[in-house]
This record gives C-alpha cells, sequence and structure tokens, in this order.
C-alpha cells in the first residue's frame, strides 16, 4: 500500500518594529505526495530504539530579517518646533477718544490665518496697562482692532502703544506710537 506523506515546512522570521520584536511564523504545505516506495518521514519510536541522527535540513537557518542581538533602549527622535514667522503688523489708529473718555487703538496683522491674539500695551514710566483679544480673519490681514482702555485705568501724561499680534506660525510688533491722556 502507498504510503502518504505530507510535506510542511515552516518558516520564522522576526521582524523590528519600533521597540519591539514581531515574530511571524508561516507555515507552507506543498501538498500530498503518494508512492509506493515512500517512506514516513519520521516514525515514533522508543529512546533504545532510536539511533538515527537528525539530518541537517532539520536544523533551524537563520534568517535575514533577525534583528541584532545588541539590545540597545530606542532613541527618541526630536521634533523641531517651527519659529513663527515675523509678520508687519500696522496701526491704523490711537488715540484719546473724548466721548468715550477712553484710549482707543485699532490695527492689523499682514497675515491671514484662523487664530490669533492681538495684545496692546500702553506703557508710562513703570506702568504698563495690558489687554488681548482674539485677531479677526478678513479678506487679506488679521485685524486687531477695537481696544478701549478707559481713563480710569491710565494716569494722565504721554503714554506709548505697542500692538503686537502673535499666533502658532506668525508673530510681529507694530512701531510704537505716543498718546496723549488727558
Amino acid at each position: 500500500m502507498p504510503t502518504r506523506i505530507r510535506r510542511t515546512r515552516i518558516v520564522l522570521a522576526s521582524v523590528l518594529v519600533g521597540a519591539a520584536v514581531v515574530v511571524v511564523v508561516v507555515v507552507t504545505s506543498s501538498g500530498w505526495w503518494s508512492s509506493p516506495d515512500a517512506k514516513p518521514l519520521a516514525t515514533a519510536t522508543s529512546p533504545a530504539e532510536n539511533t538515527s541522527t537528525p539530518s541537517a535540513s532539520t536544523a533551524p537557518t537563520p534568517s535575514p530579517m533577525t534583528p541584532p542581538t545588541t539590545d540597545r533602549p530606542a532613541t527618541p527622535t526630536a521634533t523641531a518646533t517651527p519659529k513663527p514667522r515675523r509678520v508687519q503688523v500696522v496701526t491704523t489708529f490711537a488715540g484719546w477718544n473724548t466721548t468715550a473718555g477712553a484710549v482707543e487703538v485699532g490695527g492689523y496683522a499682514a497675515v491671514v490665518e484662523p487664530v490669533g491674539t492681538c495684545t496692546l500695551r500702553l506703557i508710562h514710566g513703570n506702568q504698563v496697562v495690558t489687554r488681548q483679544h482674539a485677531a479677526s480673519a478678513d479678506a487679506t490681514t488679521v485685524a486687531c482692532g477695537g481696544f478701549s482702555v478707559p481713563g480710569s485705568a491710565l494716569t494722565p501724561g504721554a503714554w506709548r502703544v505697542a500692538l503686537v499680534y502673535t499666533s502658532s506660525t506668525s508673530m510681529g510688533e507694530a512701531p510704537s506710537v505716543s498718546v496723549k491722556v488727558p
């Protein structure tokens, strides 16, 4: 009676993924072989009866994908935070509004982007008064208008006005102008 032998090959491969090693096992079969004079590949025998020596073909072969044996911790890659680019900021009006009794300031940044912050600094000697609000984008610029600082927050005299625009990608400051508070 012919003997049926199934040829099976097991391939082990290891892959280095990040800091982990992934072992992949692939089992392939080349089908059933039937031959009248075929012999089984291995038979179960008692230890005393087993006189065969393993053949060289049963020894595992190293895979070209085997990672090196040195265990080194993965070094994190540093990602550089890009520096904001400089943009032009222009003060379009700054002055004392007698009717409102306040210093009013407005301007724009020469950039179009969806988010940013406008900061107004009024400086008089050692006094610094700061106000902030969200910038509003229009078709060609980012508007920084609408600052109104009441006279009750300021002392009489000449105040230096600085208008600053900042975002995660842009920054700029307008040249300072002077406003007289009565």
